[in-house]
């Protein structure tokens, strides 16, 4: 494997801190981002600490948890909490905000009712075998969209895993209802937009006995189905890339038997297995006509988010945060991430996994070889671009959230990294745990890290969060507007400009 560069050709400016665990402190704070917020505010003015560019107009919106339990009992997962939206409304220099959770079936069921009435991503509601035998196969699994935000045509959603978005209102953050449906169970949270029509492009694995990887693309209206991939035992698969030219499915070796999905007395998640011994199957498809180009294998790994994808000659560049294998599912749990007794970690000797970096493959199309290499020595996760400069084609920069180790998710710094030369900086502020940074371009920008990064970003020892509002260029924080309560750890966030009303 390649290496972009070792450490000690690391430039000393935004050099990355040399590996070693997280203090017990730094967990006891991080905790407090796994747990529930129960209050639902608008507030007109945020405190506000530094400058907010006046440039700076529109509205962020954040998605992920904002409860984790349902009566007397929590969900297993972080990726289980109940979703819950946040925006940030950004105009002259002000910041306002509310939040509100999604009025799902599931949150009916769990804050209503008392009880987990669906299967999640690795909660069961522990039903009968025959109701969680005609669950797999009903779209209806769950309507809890914790994960992203996207437009849908005119229409503003709610994303996860599963085939129903949430329509919602980005001003009053209110549930609308459903969106079209995904063609099959397990959509990806993270389609990419059609540069050309505006559509949205995804895919969806569909279980059965054979099941197959669906790739749609979708307007105002239903999903249209572009190619469909046969399969016997599915993949996990969170995000896929996308050039110019080219879509290209990660079927990384962490694979379900759909029988077992359908009759194992387990949550959904743990019915996959880590296979080692097998590579990443790379599916690559015309992106315009959905033809499929050809399968090509890469080495073992395993990733949640592709960040860029483009085309150089015959070969199709994608970039991605590598975990190693899909260890970091079960470092991801509830019991974990909070340290309760009994949960593992480094005091029992439990594996911890490795860290995310940032790798780049070089998939060559005429002889099938693929290259891997990492691009920096830094960390990385939640990773963003300048996608009006950068999508589909080379990129500089790349921005997300990282840590110098990760036995239990805790991620305590932002990190910028120049992808040719490797070279990471970082903002860090002792007892703050930040989300992904959002980058937005300054309109009348002339660079590629022309803009701002904003991150939400929890200050355990305040006990509340706060909006960050980062320079992109030099990475040094402009200002900061402080929210009334804590905001749990959330995942993804878009920002819309004048669009949205203010």
């Amino acid at each position: 494997m390649a290496h972009a560069l070792e450490a000690s050709d690391m430039v000393a400016t935004g050099a990355v801190a040399p590996a070693a665990s997280p203090s017990r402190e730094a967990r006891r704070e991080a905790a407090l981002g796994y747990t529930t917020l129960d209050r639902e505010v608008v507030v007109d003015r945020l405190p506000v600490q530094g400058t907010i560019p006046a440039w700076l107009a529109g509205t962020l919106v954040r998605n992920g948890p904002g409860a984790f339990e349902a009566g007397s009992r929590s969900v297993a997962h972080w990726f289980d909490g109940l979703a819950m939206l946040h925006r940030f409304t950004l105009a002259e220099g002000r910041v306002g905000y509310g939040n509100r959770f999604l009025r799902t079936k599931a949150y009916e069921g769990a804050r209503e009712e008392g009880r987990l009435a669906y299967r999640e991503f690795a909660t069961d509601p522990c039903r009968s075998i025959f109701r969680r035998v005609v669950s797999v196969f009903d779209p209806g699994i769950t309507d809890n969209a914790l994960v992203s935000v996207t437009r849908l045509g005119d229409a503003y959603v709610a994303l996860t895993e599963t085939p129903l978005p949430m329509v919602f209102d980005p001003d009053t953050l209110s549930t609308l209802g459903y969106g079209p449906a995904a063609p099959g169970h397990m959509p990806t949270a993270h389609p990419h937009r059609d540069p050309d029509t505006g559509d949205l492009i995804n895919h969806a694995t569909h279980f059965n006995a054979l099941s197959t990887y669906r790739v749609y693309r979708q307007g105002a209206g239903q999903p249209r189905v572009m190619a469909r991939l046969p399969v016997r035992r599915p993949a996990y698969m969170h995000s896929f890339a996308m050039s110019e030219r080219y879509l290209a499915l990660t079927e990384w070796p962490f694979t379900v038997n759909p029988t077992q999905l359908a009759v194992a007395n387990r949550p959904m998640i743990e019915n996959f297995r880590w296979d080692g011994g097998r590579g990443t199957r790379i599916h690559v498809l015309d992106r315009r006509t959905g033809e499929r180009v050809g399968r090509f294998e890469g080495p073992p790994a395993f990733g949640f988010h592709h960040l860029g994808a483009f085309d150089e000659g015959e070969e199709l560049v994608m970039d991605f945060c590598d975990h190693g294998d899909a260890s970091v599912i079960d470092r991801l749990y509830l019991a974990r991430l909070r340290g309760e007794a009994g949960a593992g970690g480094e005091d029992e000797g439990r594996p911890e996994g490795r860290l995310p970096h940032l790798t780049r493959w070089r998939v060559n199309l005429g002889t099938g070889a693929v290259r891997d290499q990492v691009l920096s020595d830094a960390a990385l996760e939640l990773p963003r671009l300048n996608e009006g400069r950068c999508y589909l084609r080379p990129y500089r920069f790349a921005y997300g959230i990282g840590a110098v180790s990760e036995p239990s998710g805790v991620n305590d710094r932002l990190v910028k990294i120049d992808v040719g030369t490797g070279e990471a900086r970082e903002w860090a502020e002792p007892g703050c745990y930040p989300g992904e940074p959002v980058f937005v371009a300054h309109p009348e920008g002339r660079g590629e890290d022309d803009g701002v990064a904003l991150s939400v970003v929890l200050d355990a020892r305040a006990k509340r969060s706060f909006l960050l509002v980062l320079d992109a260029r030099s990475w040094t924080e402009t200002g900061r507007a402080e929210v009334p309560h804590h905001v749990p750890f959330g995942f993804h966030g878009d920002f819309y400009g004048q669009e949205v009303a203010l």
